[in-house]
Formats: C-alpha cells, sequence, structure tokens
C-alpha cells in the first residue's frame, strides 16, 4: 500500500476563484481529485465524462440539470459531465471527486475498504493506493476498479 498525505498534494486554484483541486490521480480513463468548495457558483462543464462526487467535510447544496441535492459527509451524487451543476455550500466544503472518460466507467462506493484501486479516507483525506484487506479500518471513498 501506498499513502500520500493531502497536504503533500499541490493546491491548485479554480479557473472561477471560488475553490481548490488537489489531483490525486490522472490518466486518459480517470481522475481522483480533492476540491475545497470555498463559495457558490457553477461546476466546470465536462463532455463525455462521467462524475462521482462525495462530501468529505462540510454541507452544501448541489444543482444538477434543476434538481436539488443537500449533500453532507459520505454522501455520494453521480452525474454526467455535460450537466449544469451549481454548488450553493454551507462554508467551507471539501469533496472527493473520481471523473471517467466514457467509455470507462469507475466502480466508487463510500464506506471500509476491502480490496481498492485506491481509498481516500473520509478523515484524514490521505489516498492509499493498491490496498487489501485489513489496510484500513475507517470510512473512505473507495475506488474499486476502473473498466
Amino acid at each position: 500500500m501506498r499513502t500520500v498525505s493531502y497536504e503533500d498534494l499541490p493546491d491548485v486554484p479554480w479557473r472561477n476563484g471560488r475553490g481548490t483541486t488537489r489531483e490525486v490521480h490522472r490518466d486518459d480513463r480517470w481522475r481522483l481529485s480533492i476540491a475545497t468548495i470555498g463559495g457558490p457558483g457553477p461546476f466546470s462543464v465536462f463532455p463525455g465524462v462521467d462524475r462521482t462526487f462525495v462530501v468529505a467535510r462540510g454541507r452544501l447544496d448541489l444543482t444538477v440539470d434543476d434538481r436539488l441535492h443537500h449533500l453532507g459527509p459520505g454522501d455520494l451524487l453521480r452525474f454526467r459531465g455535460e450537466a449544469l451543476v451549481t454548488a450553493e455550500p454551507d462554508g467551507e466544503v471539501t469533496a472527493v471527486n473520481v471523473m471517467t472518460t466514457r467509455p470507462h466507467a469507475a466502480r466508487v462506493r463510500v464506506g471500509v475498504p476491502r480490496e481498492a484501486l485506491v481509498a481516500v479516507d473520509l478523515t484524514t483525506l490521505q489516498s492509499h493506493s493498491s490496498v487489501v484487506p485489513g489496510d484500513l479500518a475507517g470510512r473512505a471513498v473507495v475506488v474499486e476498479g476502473i473498466s
């Protein structure tokens, strides 16, 4: 198992200035990042991408194509990258994002990792790759695989 500390990941500002992103993984099939949402506003549009969004810290209202979702720690929401998405955070919010380019798909869940390609601990925000049963005991965003 390889562990990467949240603090060691570069914190890159969003173009709209309302948040930042720390990238954990990126290749031509998928991307895993941890975002800090600092204010209300729209999400960027990503044509050809499917998104899995999990709140790690804080609460926010996320409107996806005119449908309102109230999200808190551990809540998972899937949506298409073409969707019109706006965020209304209640203070600062930290979220884990898994983005896959079509036709690829990610198997993502929230829970205790058994076996995982990558897991992001919801408490510490540390990312762990090549997880096997027994490596981690806490709740995490678990990327079980990419097909």
